[in-house]
């Protein structure tokens, strides 16, 4: 009897222990399964911004006259397709909006006010409604018309929406950060003229950097009128920015396309050149240069693609695609 108890408890156990076993590769295989299955459902999630990049703008003297003659869809309307292209547009407001009468436009080269501009209160308006988010006023003509032109200009450009940086007044020196399909984008001035302080943009680019800027975008006034390359000063700047942690340089005030630059991970435009402006004898201040830029986002890292496009100031006063230039160095300024 004993025998028999003890062997029927071995027989009983055997089949148990089987069980439990098989029940174990069944149970955890499946679990494991769907792990895998969870991690790999869920794809990285792109996010893409894309905004775009233009040279001087300048409203007043000849421009000014064909604006008055024609309305301003004439001056825009054969790039209105290219700045309504990209999320964001910025650009250098060369001058300010003011309610003064011009006093450049019909002088000649050399008098005293040829170089002095205002631009009308609708230019505002005018650049809002073609596409125009953000201007940068710091440049060595916003103040023409004395702090009270700047002023007037701020007022002018919230009213239509659009922002602005550089203000060469100092009351506002903090980055505009700009937030699209969640792409965070800073926009740091740099003005080597009027005073202007290096540490301003500096303290800007890392202040943007702290809140959280994907992009950290530089729009700089520098350089040496009619020059291809940036002189020492300005690549000292230029690795300086780098340094505080700059994404992309965009340049103005040599009124041509410069060189280009990519500094580590930082690239550097030092001059777009003109885009409407009344500078016609050389092929090189009648071409200028449009940035686009897609930034892309995955996860926590954003990586920069650039397209560019050349535009013609034509003698009418219209800016228009595509541009020829030669290999002439500009030589006589308008």
């Amino acid at each position: 009897m004993n025998f028999l108890k003890k062997n029927a408890v071995t027989l009983i156990s055997i089949p148990l222990v089987s069980v439990l076993l098989a029940a174990m590769f069944v149970v955890f295989p499946v679990t494991e399964h769907r792990e895998v299955n969870v991690v790999n459902a869920e794809p990285e999630e792109e996010q893409v911004a894309t905004f775009l990049f233009v040279g001087d703008i300048m409203l007043d003297r000849h421009i000014r006259r064909m604006m008055d003659q024609h309305g301003a869809p004439y001056i825009f309307g054969g790039v209105r397709t290219l700045l309504e292209s990209a999320d964001i547009t910025a650009g250098n407001l060369e001058g300010p909006i003011t309610d003064s009468p011009s006093v450049s436009g019909g002088t000649k080269v050399g008098d005293t006010n040829n170089m002095r501009f205002t631009f009308p209160v609708p230019s505002a308006s005018t650049l809002s409604s073609f596409g125009f988010d953000l201007v940068s006023i710091g440049n060595n003509h916003m103040r023409d018309f004395g702090a009270a032109g700047v002023e007037s200009t701020k007022r002018h450009l919230s009213a239509a929406g659009i922002a602005y940086i550089g203000d060469p007044n100092g009351a506002e020196t903090a980055p505009v950060i700009k937030e699209v399909n969640g792409v965070k984008i800073a926009f740091v001035a740099y003005n080597e003229f009027l005073g202007w302080s290096e540490e301003h943009t500096l303290q800007g680019v890392r202040d943007a950097k702290r809140q959280g800027a994907d992009v950290v975008v530089v729009m700089s006034h520098w350089g040496d009128e009619y020059k291809v390359e940036p002189p020492e000063r300005i690549q000292a700047v230029m690795e300086r920015l780098r340094d505080a942690g700059t994404d992309l340089v965009i340049g103005s005030h040599p009124h041509i396309i410069g060189s280009v630059q990519d500094l580590g991970s930082m690239r550097a435009y030092y001059s777009l050149g003109n885009f409407v402006f009344d500078q016609y004898w050389n092929e090189e201040v009648r071409c200028g240069l449009v940035v686009k830029v897609m930034a892309t986002k995955v996860r926590e890292k954003t990586s920069l693609t650039f397209e560019e496009t050349r535009v013609t100031m034509e003698r009418d006063g219209r800016t228009v695609v595509g541009c020829a230039t030669s290999s002439q160095t500009p030589s006589t300024p308008n």
